[in-house]
Parts: C-alpha cells; sequence; structure tokens
C-alpha cells in the first residue's frame, strides 16, 4: 500500500519540499499495534494498545494478544498469512494488504 511516509518521530517524512510517498504496510501494522481503541477518531475501536499486553507475559495474554492482533489487522483489510506471538521481543507477522 503507498501512503504518506513517517519517520521514527511518527512525523510525515518531507522530501524534495513535499511528503514523501511510500510503501507503508510495515508503518500501517505498527501504528495499528501501537495504538490503543479510540486513537483514530473516524474508527474509534481500531488499535491493539500492544503496550499493556506485554505487562503481562502469562500464556493467557499471549492468546488474547494474538486474537486482538488477527480481529485488528482484518478489520483493516490486511490479509494475514502467519501471526505469531510466541516471542514477544519479535512479533512475526506475514501477509498483505
Amino acid at each position: 500500500m503507498k501512503d504518506f511516509k513517517l519517520d521514527n518521530n511518527r512525523d510525515l517524512v518531507i522530501k524534495n519540499g513535499d511528503f514523501a510517498i511510500g510503501d507503508t504496510d510495515q508503518q500501517n501494522i505498527e501504528l495499528l499495534l501501537l495504538s490503543h481503541k479510540g486513537s483514530f477518531k473516524e474508527h474509534p475501536i481500531l488499535g491493539v494498545g500492544i503496550t499493556d499486553y506485554l505487562k503481562s507475559p502469562e500464556i493467557i495474554s499471549r492468546l488474547r494478544l494474538e486474537n486482538e492482533i488477527s480481529n485488528q489487522l482484518e478489520y483493516d483489510n490486511f490479509f494475514i498469512k502467519d501471526l505469531d506471538v510466541n516471542n514477544l521481543e519479535n512479533i512475526h507477522i506475514d501477509g498483505n494488504y
């Protein structure tokens, strides 16, 4: 998916005096995982709030996290091929918009 690029501080990237546009799949997934419900005013139920799940490493939390990520990505029209949250330091998401 092509869209406006953001830098590490989530500010718009300016290139040659204009907004930078590029592939934003990873950027969109990252924003979706970090955002809490209510962060997107047009889509108030969108957002995982992953930081809340990372505080409790129990297996039930991982199952809930995997379910929440799956539901939110599907809501955002992302087709999931593979999702693995066993390693919370390196969550694996494979798929495409």
